[in-house]
Formats: structure tokens, C-alpha cells, sequence
């Protein structure tokens, strides 16, 4: 398989970063990594956070144990910071993750056609 198409699916079939690892290009999958990695464990920690606090709720009798009251409060909009917070770590992984890509696939084209000579 060519080094473009290799580093591409890795990239994309995996996370930001880890197709320019599959090539040896450490540092420049770090600069795609690290942030789509921050970003993805903000919006995992939100999440559990949420959860947990339903639980906790539940557990203390505080909210009934109903699908329709649990539903209410999972789908509740955060307040405006944490919304705007949520909207950049969520676009920073988004846009993490096809720049990684394209840029995999770039460097790999590169590899590529060097390897041709």
C-alpha cells in the first residue's frame, strides 16, 4: 500500500496524528494529536461530568428515576460559556482531524514519489 493512502485511512480511521506517526513524521503528528486529544478529553470529561451529576441526583432522591425527567436533563443546554467551551473543543477536533488527514496524505505523496526515484 502507498505511504499517501496508508497514512491517510490511519489518520482518519484512527486519530489526528497517528498516520504522520505511521510514517515517522513524530512531531508534525504531535502538532494534530495533542490538541485533537485535549479536545476529545474535554468533551469526555463534560459528558461524565453530566452524568455522574444525574446520578448523583438520582441516587440522593432528588430527581425521580424517569426516562422523560433523566432525558429533561441530559439534553439540557449548558449555560453560555460552557456551550462556547464545548463548541471550540468540538471544532478543534473536527478541524484536528481533517488537516491531519490531508497533511497524512501529503507527506505521504511526498514519501511516495521519493521512493519512485
Amino acid at each position: 500500500m502507498k505511504q499517501a493512502i496508508k497514512a491517510a485511512l490511519i489518520s482518519g480511521l484512527v486519530f489526528p496524528g497517528t498516520g504522520h506517526f505511521a510514517i515517522h513524521r513524530i512531531q508534525r503528528g504531535m502538532l494534530f494529536f495533542v490538541p485533537a486529544a485535549l479536545s476529545f478529553l474535554y468533551l469526555v470529561r463534560y459528558s461524565l461530568d453530566k452524568a455522574y451529576a444525574i446520578a448523583d441526583q438520582i441516587k440522593l432522591g432528588q430527581i425521580p428515576l424517569d426516562t422523560e425527567t433523566i432525558t429533561r436533563l441530559i439534553t439540557a443546554q449548558p449555560g453560555a460559556t460552557e456551550m462556547m467551551k464545548l463548541q471550540i473543543a468540538t471544532w478543534l477536533l473536527i478541524i484536528s482531524w481533517a488537516v491531519s488527514i490531508i497533511d497524512s496524505y501529503r507527506l505521504g505523496k511526498i514519501l511516495d514519489h521519493a521512493d519512485r526515484k
